[in-house]
């Protein structure tokens, strides 16, 4: 049960990070840069969706993918051990 889960989870964080691909691919990121000094990233993207084109989404999304494969492999392990055990 735990694996079904790990599976869940984890496609609902690919579901995040081709989100997160296909904005950053339609409204591309501007580069303005002054005079040889710091530059500055902007993005194109509709108010809606600033919130996606974003360093933490990112994060999170690959989070969520590293728990799911977390609970898949655990889950395995698990029903492994309990097979072992058991016979």
């Amino acid at each position: 049960m735990l694996a079904k889960s790990g599976a869940i989870v984890s496609s609902a964080g690919v579901t995040l990070l081709v989100a997160f691909v296909v904005v950053l691919l339609a409204f591309p990121v501007d580069k303005e840069c002054e005079d040889g000094e710091r530059c500055t990233y902007t993005s194109t993207a509709p108010e809606q969706l600033a919130a996606i084109v974003q360093p933490a989404y990112l994060a999170v999304s690959l989070l969520i993918i590293a728990a799911g494969v977390f609970m898949v492999r655990f889950g395995r392990w698990k029903s492994d051990k309990k097979t072992e055990s058991g016979s």
